[in-house]
């Protein structure tokens, strides 16, 4: 639990942008819980407790803010990127295991969501003529794209053959 890190323990920080990378930090600071909210809670109902840990990672002090005192993990935004914070290795073990099957799953749904674009493409054709209509646009002029495509090749090649033919 964040609560009972000590100065010196480590905190494993996961940064999951476009750059997925983990550093390890050790703590500065002796965290001292406080209550979340300034405002008394009501009787009988517990106080959600937060810290603040100052983190040294690579020589640079870190203040990461109302962390869960009662917590393992943490997700939070650091200059405008998700990071997951956590002073118990199994805990990230765990975030970084669960992450990369979310993206396992992302790719393995590929050929599903193609499908549905497939008929969803098809339902907007039936529903609304003017996309049906639009649709039939854009397939002939592909057509034609490939057609004039095909006769830029065959004048090349003619070209190419002509001036074989005038050397001569």
């Amino acid at each position: 639990m964040f609560q009972s890190v000590r100065p010196n323990s480590p905190i494993y920080i996961l940064h999951k942008g476009d750059n997925a990378r983990l550093e390890t930090g050790y703590v500065v600071n002796q965290p001292i819980p406080k209550p979340k909210y300034p405002i008394p809670h009501n009787f009988g109902q517990p106080q959600e407790m937060i810290v603040d840990l100052i983190v040294k990672i690579n020589d640079t002090n870190v203040n990461y803010n109302s962390l869960p005192a009662q917590a393992d993990i943490s997700d939070s935004y650091s200059n405008g990127e998700s990071i997951t914070i956590s002073d118990s290795k199994d805990a990230m073990n765990a975030e970084i295991m669960s992450a990369k099957q979310k993206s396992i799953d992302v790719i393995n749904s590929v050929g599903y969501h193609k499908a549905l674009i497939e008929q969803y493409d098809k339902l907007l054709s039936d529903f609304n003529p003017e996309v049906a209509e639009k649709q039939a646009q854009q397939q002939e002029m592909a057509s034609m794209r490939e057609k004039m495509d095909e006769m830029t090749r065959t004048m090349n090649l003619l070209m190419q053959q002509f001036k074989g033919i005038k050397h001569e």
